[in-house]
């Protein structure tokens, strides 16, 4: 296997670039400015308060993106053995990082937290471009979609999906599923990095299942109330909203369902 990883630049994407190259023979790693930030959508109806909470919950992402992947956050340095490119915004799909790739013959490729990716590049590794998904597809799909099943009451939909990359969102076979460990006393950032990390087990798992040819995937199946969020779905005053959840016990209830029993949901 030669392994290329396309990925973004933010704590956890740099993690999961030097989490991969630790365990596998990785040879490109293109880094994208994706150029969406939540943080800077405008929300001028917000109340001073609401405000605080919003700029807080973001605060809070990048501190415990340090405090759980900050040993490991560096950018891949490029060298002989390991190209690194990065890609300003709508670079992804160009020729120029298709070239790239193929300049160091990669024959797999590893994709975190990028834009969409689309033809040429989508269709030159057939069954050998897996996405590592932040959700349960194909129950939670697109964007945020580890945000959204908590301010949605329902953390046991947070985790991760490893899956081949198709034309749809977040829509292709699935490899395997991750989901997180929550306490009582997690916190929805806590809760998001813990997914991470079982997500990039997971993604190495399938990448060595795929080398050794004893993958199996499995295509994604119906579900009555799947949602699918988009970037455009999202206002600051829904975290203003799970946060208002948070307060009145929403993690704890969980974890006293879930003592009860494992939530009745398919995975792979």
């Amino acid at each position: 296997m030669r392994l290329g990883i396309l990925t973004s630049i933010e704590t956890r994407h740099r993690y999961f670039a030097n989490r991969l190259r630790a365990e596998l023979p990785v040879v490109a790693v293109g880094y994208e400015q994706t150029g969406y930030t939540p943080v800077a959508v405008p929300a001028a109806d917000l109340t001073p308060e609401e405000a605080r909470i919003v700029a807080h919950h973001f605060e809070e992402r990048a501190r415990q993106e340090e405090i759980f992947f900050g040993s490991q956050g560096d950018f891949v340095a490029g060298g002989d053995s390991c190209a690194v490119h990065r890609l300003e915004p709508g670079e992804l799909n160009a020729e120029a990082t298709l070239g790239f790739l193929e300049s160091v013959s990669v024959d797999t490729v590893a994709v975190f937290g990028t834009n969409l990716i689309k033809p040429p590049l989508l269709d030159r590794w057939p069954g050998r471009m897996i996405n590592m998904h932040l959700g349960l597809a194909p129950y939670y799909r697109g964007t945020a979609t580890n945000f959204y099943p908590l301010l949605n009451e329902e953390p046991e939909y947070v985790g991760a999906t490893i899956h081949l990359l198709d034309s749809g969102i977040d829509s292709g076979p699935i490899l395997g599923h991750a989901r997180p460990a929550i306490t009582a006393h997690d916190m929805p950032h806590g809760i998001g990095c813990k997914a991470i990390i079982a997500g990039t087990e997971k993604m190495i798992a399938a990448l060595r299942d795929l080398d050794r040819g004893t993958l199996t995937p499995v295509p994604q199946w119906e579900v009555p109330d799947a949602r699918l969020y988009l970037r455009k779905d999202y206002h600051p005053r829904q975290v203003v909203e799970l946060y208002r959840k948070l307060e009145a016990g929403l993690i704890p209830r969980y974890v006293e369902r879930a003592a009860k029993g494992p939530p009745q949901l398919r995975l792979v």
